[in-house]
């Protein structure tokens, strides 16, 4: 699995064809991990997000990279798509899908190291950064013997660079 993310992670580091108008991005984000179950747990996340288009077609998928920590030192480091959909002058509508290795440190157990995280974002554009509202679900999609999963809701603050 280690392998498989770092081949991914120099392909997206060393193929990169830059569109001229759109920048790369940094997202920070801060919120709570596990937020439907009891245990209370902080989540901190940064991603590096890809201005291109990966097909260079009308889906508009941008490749992004993260890391997410949480209160109980699990970790997540993931790479996935995204796509970047204007629904008014200054509102973002962003869903996103990764695939990643999750070490659970003392967290919750998700049941295997493999796990796939969706998310949909809403965001608001403010000069050269945006402040958006997250909300995810992670899990292993049953690979493992068991698939707890879990949710987060996190506040993200997004600049270009």
């Amino acid at each position: 699995m280690k392998k498989i993310l770092c081949t991914i992670t120099v392909i997206l580091f060393c193929g990169i064809n830059l569109q001229a108008d759109e920048k790369n991005m940094w997202s920070y984000s801060i919120g709570q991990f596990d937020i439907n179950d009891t245990v209370d747990s902080f989540e901190l996340r940064a991603e590096y997000l890809y201005s291109y288009n990966i097909f260079q077609n009308n889906y508009e998928l941008k490749p992004f990279l993260g890391v997410m920590r949480n209160g109980d030192d699990g970790t997540y480091l993931y790479s996935g798509l995204r796509r970047d959909t204007k629904i008014s002058k200054k509102w973002y509508f962003t869903p996103s899908f990764a695939a990643g290795y999750y070490d659970r440190g003392d967290s919750k157990d998700l049941g295997y190291n493999l796990q796939f995280r969706s998310q949909i974002e809403f965001s608001y554009e403010l000069g050269l950064s945006r402040i958006g509202f997250n909300l995810n679900h992670i899990s292993n999609a049953s690979m493992g013997d068991t698939n707890p999963g879990t949710e987060s809701a996190t506040i993200s603050l997004i600049r270009s660079f």
